[in-house]
């Protein structure tokens, strides 16, 4: 049987990623849908477009950071953060000029928030749709969650800023660059930690 990996993710996850170790030690075929600059509202939505036509074998996603926001306009989606963004139109301009005056600590804990239940109802139709899958964060945990929902050993520390990919590997040891992006020695190790978390916790 063919085994098809389907990633999702940001910038970190983009190929050439840890993804492509994975593919090729699990599976025999891969889908990387990952973009630099991404939001978790681009990756929840490109994910579930995927699911509704393939399902897939194992599902991949390292979440990316809780303030960025994806914005539709005339059919054309265009990830936002705070540093900067996709080439966005003259009329959105303005209005990315205020978003980001309007992006403080209280914004970033309610955005931390939402994501925390919008991911938790992916999880749900990923274990619905019985498909085997793992997250991890990127960049940070989840802030000030007063609830931990049941992942059912699928999400890798979500609750833990240390489990999360940037803090893990740079107490590893690993080196980032000044965007926070490993090279091959960090992809490797994140390679492994996954491949053992999944075999640890019975995830195929």
């Amino acid at each position: 049987k063919v085994m098809l990996l389907y990633a999702n993710g940001d910038s970190h996850t983009a190929p050439w990623s840890y993804v492509d170790i994975i593919g090729e030690e699990l599976a025999s075929q891969f889908v990387n849908q990952a973009q630099g600059g991404c939001s978790n509202a681009g990756i929840i939505r490109r994910t579930r477009e995927y699911i509704k036509h393939t399902i897939p074998d194992l599902v991949i996603i390292g979440w990316s950071t809780w303030e960025r926001e994806e914005w539709e306009y005339k059919n054309q989606y265009y990830n936002v953060n705070s540093s900067g963004h996709d080439q966005l139109p003259d009329k959105l301009q303005k209005q990315y000029k205020q978003w980001v005056t309007r992006q403080t600590e209280k914004t970033l804990n309610k955005k931390s928030k939402y994501w925390h239940t919008e991911i938790y109802k992916l999880h749900q139709v990923l274990e619905r749709e019985s498909i085997p899958h793992v997250f991890f964060n990127c960049m940070y945990n989840f802030f000030n969650a007063r609830y931990h929902y049941p992942w059912n050993n699928c999400y890798i520390g979500p609750y833990e800023n240390d489990l999360s990919y940037y803090h893990w590997l740079k107490a590893q040891g690993a080196t980032a660059d000044e965007w926070y992006h490993y090279k091959t020695d960090g992809h490797r190790m994140w390679a492994k930690r996954v491949i053992n978390y999944i075999k640890e916790n019975k995830i195929l």
